[in-house]
């Protein structure tokens, strides 16, 4: 296992999900314990935090520590990192953020610890401030802000001042990936913004009802407490399944909420989409057409032998005549045929639809 870090790295930090979960493998074989921190302080607190670092290589390392600022996140949530003194914002925590140390040495396949006290301003603004905390091979200032970090691994640093807190969010974008599908295998697509100063974790249902109102579906939507950055928006994805056959007018309604226990707000939107199997419809329609010109051959053809019948001791003119007034009750006929058969139909997909 530690030949495999050795051989590649890969730093990927999917930012907010649970406990804001953060996830790195690294060539030099460094890992952290906790990935995350979050905590609630008050003004003026001062808390002591500690991270073990683990040597998953071969050889003795040294290592170095340092601190940055979270500016952003991007609509996947993946955190965006500032350049070192620049690009300070109000959610940023990196300068209150002391070690004790700014470097540690680890035997091979060995483990040790640092600490760091994190002490919040009397003048800090209330709500969600983050930082991460990055251990390198290398004394070196970031080249370059954004999603993935060279060869550091960072643990994210989460904390929630205490205080009046606004917990604001606007769905942006609620949709489907198509608006007919062949099966009910249905992507709906939700954007959502955090208008406020803390770090919002929405989640709830996404109920799917048929066109007679009946629930056929439902997802839980953010089962796994992503969050969103404030003042950034944040892109999901919600794949739904419906096993039986579908068919109609569908429509999803999503329902989530958000905010502390007792204060919890909810935001509601909906979208429609069409379920046509078109593997069923195509052969149905096909096979009506081929019944629909079969019957006005058959109808034009008797009705022009009776005709004949009839007008066989009249004159060439009256026959001709004749003979076009059979072709439009042929055609009269099939419109009748055609008008009765889509009812039918209608019908039968009206029943056989209200059972999906």
């Amino acid at each position: 296992m530690s030949r495999f870090f050795n051989l590649w790295f890969l730093f990927l930090i999917f930012f907010f999900s649970h406990g804001l979960m953060v996830q790195a493998q690294s060539s030099v074989g460094i890992s952290l314990h906790p990935a995350t921190i979050e905590e609630t302080m008050n003004l003026g607190q001062s808390k002591k935090f500690t991270i073990t670092v683990n040597n998953l290589s071969d050889q003795d390392q040294s290592y170095y520590l340092y601190k940055r600022d979270i500016v952003g996140a991007s609509d996947s949530g993946v955190p965006i990192f500032a350049e070192e003194n620049i690009d300070r914002t109000e959610f940023g925590a990196s300068l209150w953020v002391v070690f004790e140390t700014v470097t540690i040495d680890i035997p091979a396949h060995g483990n040790t610890s640092f600490s760091f006290t994190i002490t919040v301003p009397n003048d800090a603004s209330t709500g969600t401030h983050f930082a991460g905390i990055f251990v390198s091979r290398q004394s070196q200032k970031l080249q370059q802000s954004g999603v993935a970090v060279g060869y550091d691994v960072a643990n994210i640093i989460s904390i929630r001042v205490a205080g009046e807190v606004e917990e604001k969010a606007t769905i942006r974008h609620f949709s489907t990936d198509n608006y007919i599908y062949d099966t009910p295998e249905v992507t709906f697509n939700i954007k959502i913004e955090n208008n406020g100063n803390t770090l919002l974790r929405p989640t709830g249902p996404l109920i799917i009802n048929n066109m007679f109102g009946k629930q056929v579906g439902m997802v839980i939507f953010n089962s796994s407490l992503a969050g969103i950055f404030p003042g950034s928006t944040r892109e999901f994805e919600v794949n739904w399944v419906k096993e039986d056959l579908g068919l109609g007018s569908y429509e999803a309604i999503i329902s989530f909420s958000f905010g502390e226990d007792g204060y919890k707000q909810t935001i509601s939107n909906s979208v429609t989409f069409l379920v046509l199997p078109m593997n069923i419809i195509i052969p149905v329609l096909s096979f009506l057409l081929m019944l629909l010109i079969v019957t006005y051959f058959i109808i034009k053809n008797y009705t022009d032998r009776e005709l004949a019948l009839h007008t066989a001791i009249i004159g060439n003119r009256r026959l001709v005549r004749s003979r076009h007034s059979g072709s439009w009750i042929a055609l009269f006929s099939l419109a009748i045929t055609f008008l009765i058969i889509i009812i039918f139909l209608v019908l039968l997909l009206v029943v056989f639809a209200k059972w999906l």
